[in-house]
């Protein structure tokens, strides 16, 4: 089934309910500041796509242009954007989760720093290549999944966004997420991508949460 578009709290949402049964998937971009400016056009290509189980709710960008709070933070969830993230997900109750950023140069070196869980208290991305960074959700946001969800994180690196590569690779790996049914099929067709990514990802879920949630 084609995804329909409409305007909906304010921001452009695109819908699609397939007749097989299946997950339903949230892809949201642009969660703060500027961010949509670059995550906008990635998620507007993955709405062209058809999906044949379940339903997906794709959000190009959350907020046009706001005051960066990070998500980190319980500020963010108080804020504007913060409060229409958390109806969104109360509303449609995705087991399927993807949030889509985008960082300026200068902050790569913070986002993949090794120390950055002693430093912050949350594990640091990792690349997939071309400063294409994966990780996991906010802590404070993942509470509001259950232990069977899955909740991925990807950073665009803003400097290279108008790259057709780059904009291809991450949709090559939003579409691995959209099409599946399974989280299982999901893992293994990342890990068989990204083997040596995938496991340093995987490793440190399982170091910040103690093994208590699956990867992730």
């Amino acid at each position: 089934m084609s995804f329909e578009g409409r305007e909906d709290y304010g921001m452009k949402l695109y819908r699609s309910i397939a007749p097989e049964k299946g997950p339903t998937k949230l892809f949201v971009g642009g969660l703060h500041g500027n961010e949509g400016l670059y995550t906008a056009p990635i998620l507007e290509r993955l709405a062209q796509a058809d999906i044949s189980a379940g339903e997906a709710i794709i959000v190009p960008r959350l907020v046009k242009n706001s005051k960066y709070i990070g998500v980190l933070s319980e500020e963010y969830y108080r804020s504007e954007a913060g409060m229409r993230l958390l109806q969104l997900i109360q509303e449609y109750k995705p087991s399927f989760y993807f949030e889509l950023h985008a960082y300026e140069k200068q902050s790569y070196s913070r986002l993949t720093d090794p120390e950055r869980v002693k430093k912050i208290g949350v594990p640091h991305f990792v690349d997939l290549g071309d400063g294409i960074l994966i990780g996991s959700i906010a802590p404070i946001l993942r509470r509001k999944f259950t232990e069977h969800d899955f909740c991925m994180t990807l950073e665009v690196p803003k400097w290279k966004s108008e790259s057709e590569a780059i904009k291809e690779k991450v949709l090559e790996f939003l579409r691995i997420g959209l099409m599946k049914s399974q989280r299982e099929m999901v893992m293994l067709e990342f890990r068989m991508r990204y083997p040596v990514q995938l496991k340093m990802a995987e490793e440190l879920f399982h170091q910040y949460y103690r093994k208590r949630l699956k990867p992730f």
